[in-house]
């Protein structure tokens, strides 16, 4: 889990334009997590590459060695803290991290959804969680 502060906190700061395209962001990493589980971890080194998603890949060649939990989140406490980026781009990598933690704790597609569709904000959160689970009470969408 993200450590959050006032400093990084600040930092997530987007257009509404932008937080638009976090669903299929999310819905990406859902994905993702599905294939690592069908096909294991190392099917998928090298599968994920572009500039947003260096960390992602850095992130899954950390897990593939074996690297525990607790050091994998260190590390990538680190390049979050140091990373020069800001708005979406760095919220992006705050995502990326969130899925990585969570893929490495072995959590299930329905966790890793919930600790990711908050990103996309409370109205697009609700939104996400009713398309992945339609039996989601009426209530929440």
């Amino acid at each position: 889990m993200i450590m959050w502060n006032a400093e990084l906190t600040k930092r997530l700061s987007c257009t509404e334009k932008e937080k638009a395209a976090l669903p299929t962001l999310v819905t990406g990493l859902l994905d993702l997590a599905d294939r690592l589980r069908a096909g294991g971890i190392k099917s998928l080194i090298g599968a994920e590459s572009g500039k947003d998603q260096d960390i992602l890949a850095y992130g899954l060649r950390m897990i593939s060695e074996g690297l525990s939990l607790e050091t994998l989140e260190e590390v990538l406490a680190i390049y979050l803290a140091t990373s020069t980026l800001s708005g979406y781009e760095f919220l992006v990598q705050c995502i990326y991290v969130e899925a990585l933690l969570s893929i490495a704790a072995g959590d299930s597609r329905d966790l890793l959804l919930r600790k990711l569709a908050p990103y996309c904000g409370a109205e697009k959160a609700f939104a996400l969680l009713k398309a992945q689970e339609p039996d989601l009470p009426a209530e929440l969408s």
